[in-house]
């Protein structure tokens, strides 16, 4: 495949020399002479391999190596130096070069290396590709994922060509409604197709509708080329509607009438699109509740769920805790370099007692947090740091949204009264600060008006 090498050395004949050999190989070669240049080449494209002389004039061989590896951490490196020792090794291997060789050079050993880095090279876009298509896992054993992974495996085995069925996934935060989306989407005859997605809650309304539709140029002000809407993009393929029950009632008749009659009109234009992407949708609140409140049409509410897959809470389904902690254990303990860690008994029954109010993606948050500080190879249940229940009797203010979520959960509050709650203790805890309260929950300004807004809440502005 020949790499993109740059060699900086500044004995101009021997830098040509080895120039003209690799680029016979098959290798695209760049020459520097001295370490500045060499670094403003570096800063300018990202090369396969770095090959330089420890003594440089201007920028020094190990200084342009480490300046190297912070722009580009994976670069590997061969070191020449003419004044070989243990000290010169030891110092270039620290820095992270892949080898170094003794002056006069040994050209064939040379060429040796540069044919196992091209061959790491190679291994790492092989192995780049391959996880890009690594289908998402479902995991649990339980009665409930279980029938959920054949309910995906009887849509897998539809023709797309003559049309699917949409289909709405309900279920808490944190329950792993994308992953089943993507899932269904690897498991679908659509796989080598795009897979789209769009969050209905993180736009304002005309974002939403020119990210879903497209518009042609001029079509507003700033509109200076037109665009391709994801219904159009996802042709053939998936789009996936995540946070559905948060679009504005606007829009839902124009979705509607896309998904009926399989097609589009771009804002600024007269002309339909015809298109066939499979939609699917999620959402965490009660649509039911949505349609009887005028906020969601009933018409799109049963047009989405031609299939209503239900994803149920962790807690419903207890026995699959250990096996999910110790996949996250694996995960994170191979992020972290401490892939050893192992669960004591005392800490899986103490994740299966606690309730999950975040559902998957705080038992994630949680394996994480616990191997990130942990100092000893087994994590017990005091490795782990538990919100818990608070005392009713000295009830302080929650530390964090997650534990604030899990107090309203269990006082069985409906999802509107939650949300409005979050908002009120996020603008308590900033003093009114509306900008403050936005980054705290995770959302833009705009965002938190509107929330603010639709749940009827005022504030002074102190942004």
């Amino acid at each position: 495949m020949g790499l993109n090498i740059l060699l900086v050395e500044d004995e101009r004949n021997l830098a040509r020399s080895i120039g003209e050999l690799l680029t016979a190989q098959g290798h695209e070669v760049a020459l520097a002479f001295d370490g500045n240049e060499g670094l403003r080449q570096a800063e300018l494209s990202a090369p396969d391999l770095l090959l330089l002389d420890a003594r440089l004039p201007g920028l020094p061989g190990p200084e342009l190596l480490r300046r190297a590896r912070a722009m580009h951490p994976a670069l590997p490196a061969v070191v020449f130096t003419a004044y070989a020792s243990v000290e010169d090794a030891v110092a270039v291997m620290k820095l992270g070069a892949f080898e170094y060789l003794q002056k006069p050079l040994d050209l064939d050993r040379l060429r040796m290396l540069v044919d196992r880095v091209e061959e790491t090279v190679r291994l790492r876009q092989e192995l780049a590709y391959y996880r890009s298509l690594d289908e998402p896992v479902l995991l649990g054993e339980s009665t409930a994922i279980r029938s959920l992974r054949e309910k995906i495996d009887q849509l897998g085995r539809l023709d797309g060509g003559r049309g699917l069925p949409t289909v709405l996934l309900s279920g808490e935060t944190g329950t792993g409604k994308d992953v089943v989306a993507r899932l269904l989407h690897h498991r679908s005859s659509r796989r080598n197709e795009a897979f789209l997605s769009i969050n209905c809650v993180a736009l304002p309304e005309s974002l939403v509708e020119a990210e879903l539709f497209g518009y042609e140029r001029g079509a507003f002000t700033g509109a200076s080329f037109a665009k391709l809407g994801l219904m159009e993009a996802a042709d053939k393929g998936t789009l996936f509607l995540d946070e559905i029950g948060d679009l504005p009632l606007a829009l839902q008749g124009k979705l509607l009438t896309a998904i009926e009659r399989k097609t589009v009109r771009r804002l600024g234009s007269v002309r339909d699109r015809k298109v066939d992407p499979w939609i699917l949708a999620a959402t965490n609140r009660s649509l039911e509740s949505l349609v009887r409140e005028g906020a969601f049409r009933a018409d799109l509410y049963y047009r989405l769920r031609v299939v209503h897959l239900e994803l149920p809470p962790l807690r419903e389904r207890t026995e699959d805790i250990p096996l999910l902690a110790n996949h996250f254990l694996r995960v994170h303990g191979s992020r972290y370099g401490k892939g050893n860690r192992t669960l004591a008994p005392d800490a899986v029954a103490a994740l299966q007692k606690y309730p999950w109010p975040g559902n998957v993606r705080e038992l994630s948050h949680a394996v994480e947090q616990a191997v990130l500080w942990s100092k000893g190879e087994i994590l017990g249940a005091a490795d782990f740091a538990w919100p818990g229940p608070p005392a009713p009797a000295r009830r302080e203010p929650p530390r964090s949204c997650e534990e604030a979520i899990g107090w309203l959960l269990r006082e069985g509050l409906p999802f509107s009264e939650i949300e409005k709650r979050l908002l009120q203790q996020a603008l308590e805890a900033t003093r009114q600060n509306v900008s403050q309260a936005a980054r705290q929950l995770g959302m833009t300004r705009d965002i938190l008006r509107y929330r603010m807004e639709k749940h009827g809440i005022a504030v002074g502005e102190r942004s």
